[in-house]
């Protein structure tokens, strides 16, 4: 198998020159997944409105599994081995995201988030989560915790 799985969202707003950033603390040992954060890089032309989106996101995500984070809705990921085998996703669409950080505090792996550019265009906010759409993930996924 692959020692490191990375992962992307399909909207074209992720810049694979972090990449190298992002393996980096893997490929030492110093940590089993990094996390990549708009709010510790750079998120150019982020609409305020996607901002308190994703503000709501962080707190609800802390209030669900107790994982405090800058940016809980990246999709820009790096996960050792270990990581990937220990993840046992059901989720489906994007509420896999929220997820991941209540496996990744169960398994007790260790994380890091790293700065990363995220850049919005037209194309990529009309590709990108509305508020409906927010509100939907977190339904399914509370609704997939319970089940």
């Amino acid at each position: 198998g692959a020692e490191y799985s990375v992962t992307f969202d399909a909207d074209g707003q992720h810049n694979p020159a972090d990449l190298p950033a992002m393996l980096a603390p893997v490929a030492a040992g110093q940590c089993d997944v990094t996390l990549g954060s708009r709010f510790l890089g750079r998120a150019e032309n982020m609409p305020l409105s996607r901002r308190l989106l994703l503000l709501a996101a962080r707190v609800f995500t802390y209030l669900t599994s107790g994982v405090k984070l800058t940016d809980c809705h990246n999709g820009l990921r790096v996960l050792s081995r270990r990581a990937a085998r220990c993840l046992n996703l059901r989720q489906d669409r994007m509420a896999h995201a929220s997820e991941i950080y209540d496996q990744l505090r169960t398994a007790g792996l260790q994380y890091r988030e790293i700065p990363v550019t995220i850049s919005y265009s037209a194309e990529t906010l009309r590709k990108g989560q509305s508020a409906s759409s927010a509100l939907n993930i977190a339904f399914h996924y509370l609704f997939g915790k319970v089940r």
